[in-house]
Order: structure tokens, then sequence, then C-alpha cells
């Protein structure tokens, strides 16, 4: 092979954590990224609706508990460079940071072009060269290296590299036009690791009977959402197909066609405790149900949703509140506190934030992301079986990651 498609180390992927893993590098290296798309880091550009949500505030060691029943195990990859130390490596390149009051971490210029630069310079200054439209199409282990083959689909050549070590961040399948479309995954599994089937993560959720499609855009800041064991309260979207919002999504990677989805839509009071407010304020009016309704749950409705609980539980919305049974208060109240539906289904890659499954975390060395099958080569970011919720806690797995196998491989 020639000398110069020879290299110390490849990357696979010029997304968040491969471009992190160029920059984490202690010396520089003769390096290569390869990326299948025409320009590097396309899905860091639309992170955070183009502002880039870069982590999230707060102890480090809360940011467990946000990666469902992943957290635990890669503690100690997000414990060995942590949201603090992320801040800290951007800062002092020039790059400062804001954090909401929400706790989401942004460039204080609010530009992922910010971002892409800074990691593209670091990258180059570490010896990183970029080759962009290299479609990965094999990976052999070959005398203690591996060879990368790829069709160069701006010449439709097939090409090939050699490298001792090689770094694999080529995504999970969520927004498979930026160019991490699940290809990878195939690759993997003929080197024999094991790949969790994928699924999309952080999607909204669909329903049978879906009754809120006339009010899209209406939301709730504090709802709480129950599914299969699970609960969030948090913000909640209706859209014009069915559920979204921040307690949607993150629950989203426990849903299963058939089971059920809960809502209490205005939490701080049991089932019980509306019903018994409901029957104790009606004789006191002499509204319409829906006005009654509305001024009961007070400025967290709407009068288009209190309308369509009314009708939902069989009350005319123009009916007397004083008139209304015992029956259709009750029905009221069971609507607004636990309204439950069965789950039809999910969105898919095209709308997912993120994807659930990928190479099996026990292929790998937490310690350094090394595979155990073979030395000197490393999984990094979403290629894993990692999802984080909503917020900038995938991003972050993806720096933690990135910094742990950049300096094992330096």
């Amino acid at each position: 092979m020639e000398d110069n498609n020879t290299y110390d180390v490849i990357i696979i992927g010029a997304g968040a954590a491969g471009l992190f893993c160029a920059a984490s590098y202690e010396v520089p290296v003769r390096g290569l990224i390869l990326e299948k798309s025409p320009s590097a880091g396309r899905k860091l550009l639309m992170s955070g609706s183009g502002q880039c949500n870069l982590t999230h505030g707060g102890d480090i060691k809360d940011f467990v508990n946000h990666y469902g029943d992943k957290g635990g195990k890669i503690r100690s990859v997000l414990y060995k460079f942590n949201n603090q130390a992320l801040r800290d490596f951007f800062e002092s390149r020039g790059l400062p940071l804001a954090e909401r009051e929400d706790g989401k971490v942004f460039p204080r210029s609010l530009s992922a072009k910010d971002v892409l630069k800074l990691l593209l310079d670091c990258g180059s200054q570490k010896g990183f060269q970029l080759a962009c439209q290299q479609k990965v199409c094999r990976i052999e282990p070959v005398d203690g290296g591996y060879t990368v083959f790829c069709e160069d689909e701006a010449s439709n050549i097939q090409r090939r590299y050699c490298c001792r070590k090689l770094v694999v961040a080529a995504g999970g399948c969520s927004y498979p036009t930026t160019g991490s479309d699940g290809s990878i995954f195939p690759l993997l599994a003929q080197l024999g690791l094991e790949i969790v089937p994928p699924k999309p993560a952080l999607v909204p959720i669909f329903v049978q009977d879906y009754p809120y499609g006339d009010l899209s855009g209406t939301s709730f800041t504090q709802a709480v959402v129950k599914i299969g064991g699970k609960e969030i309260q948090g913000g909640l979207l209706l859209t014009h197909t069915g559920f979204s919002g921040p307690s949607i999504l993150n629950l989203s990677r426990y849903t299963k066609t058939g089971g059920t989805l809960q809502i209490n839509y205005f939490p701080g009071k049991s089932t019980e405790e509306i019903i018994s407010g409901l029957k104790k304020n009606v004789p006191k009016s002499s509204k319409q149900a829906a006005h009654f309704l509305l001024e009961y749950v007070g400025t967290a409705g709407s009068k288009r949703f209190a309308e369509t609980i009314c009708q939902r539980a069989g009350v005319p919305c123009t009916a007397k509140a004083s008139s209304l049974s015992g029956s259709q208060l009750k029905k009221l109240g069971e609507l607004l506190s636990r309204d439950t539906f069965s789950i039809s289904g999910t969105g898919g890659f095209n709308t997912a934030m993120a994807t659930a499954g990928g190479g099996a975390l026990t292929e790998i060395q937490l310690k350094n992301m090394e595979c155990r099958k073979y030395p000197g080569l490393f999984l990094i970011g979403e290629v894993l079986d990692v999802d984080g919720d909503t917020g900038g806690y995938n991003l972050q797995f993806a720096w933690s990651s990135a910094y742990a196998a950049g300096r094992k491989s330096s």
C-alpha cells in the first residue's frame, strides 16, 4: 500500500464524537477523518435548532439518571471527562459558553457553526486531515492494524486506507440524510461484534384514536407522563398526529406497540382530589361546562382543550356546569388526571434525535472505549448502545467517550 494512504489513526465519522476525538489528542499524529457526507458536522449543526446544546449544567453525578438503564454502566466514562471539563475545553480555546435557566449549555454566540469550526481547527492542529464523501464498505484487521475500504462517492473510485488504530464514530441511524444512516452496523457485525438492534429514540409517540389533532401547538409545562412503569414530569406538546415534548421524548425509549401511555395534565392533585374539587365547585357555578372546566384548571389549560375534554367525556360544552351529573364530573376528572391511551407506534429515524441500540457496551472496555476482541479498534458516541435524554446528554456522552478514546489512542 502507498505510504500516503497509511496513517497512525483513522476516525470514521466527522460528527461530534469523531471531531472531538481528533481534537483530544495530546500530540500531533498522522491522522485521517473519513466522512460519508459532503461536509463535516452536519448533524452537529442541527443540534439545539442550530444553536448547539453542548451539554447540561449541574453535578455530573446527576447525569447518570438520564441514560435509561445504561447510565450506571457509562458512569466512569462521564466522570473521567465531565461537563465542567467540556466547558473548560471550549472556553479555554476562545468559545465562551452560557447556561440557561433550564440547565442547557450553549455557546454564547448560539451558533453551532462556531463549535464546528473550533473542532475542525483543533483536529487540524493535531494532524488530522478530513476526507469527505468516503463511504466505508469494509473494515479488515491486518497485521496489528486495520485496512478501511471506501467508495469515493465524488469520483466513484474505490479507495483503501491503512492505520495502526481505528476509531469508529459513525453515529447511529437518526437523521440519515446527515450521514448517520446505520450503514456501519453491518460492517461491525461482520467483525463479530454484537449489535443491539437499533430503534428510534427521542421521538414523538403515536396512540390509537388520538383526539387532539386540532389542538396542535397546545403545551403543558409540568405534565406527568407514565409508560411501562416509568414516570417523568415535564413539558408535553400536542401535535397534529401525536404527543411530543421533553417528557414524551425522554420516555420514548420505553415504548412498545400496544403498551399504555397515561397522562396527568395538571399534576399536584390526585384523581380523587380533582373529582372532589369539581363536585364542590359545580353548584356554585352558573357558567357553561367548558368555561367552568377552564376556570377550574386555570392558566395551564386552554379553551379548546377544555372543550375537547368535555366532548370526550360526553358533556355538551354549552351545558350548565351546575347540571352535570356525578358520573360526568368523574369522567372529566379522570381525563384530566389519568388520560389513558394505547400506543400505536413512534416517530421513525427521520424524526429521531438519537438512536437506541448499536454496538453492545459489553464489546468494549469502558475505561478507554477499546474493543475487547480487537486491540486498536475503538467505538465512541452514538454508534454505541447508549441514548440519553434531551437537553445535552447525548452530546456529553459523545464528548466523554471521544476523549477517552483519543487519550488512549494518542
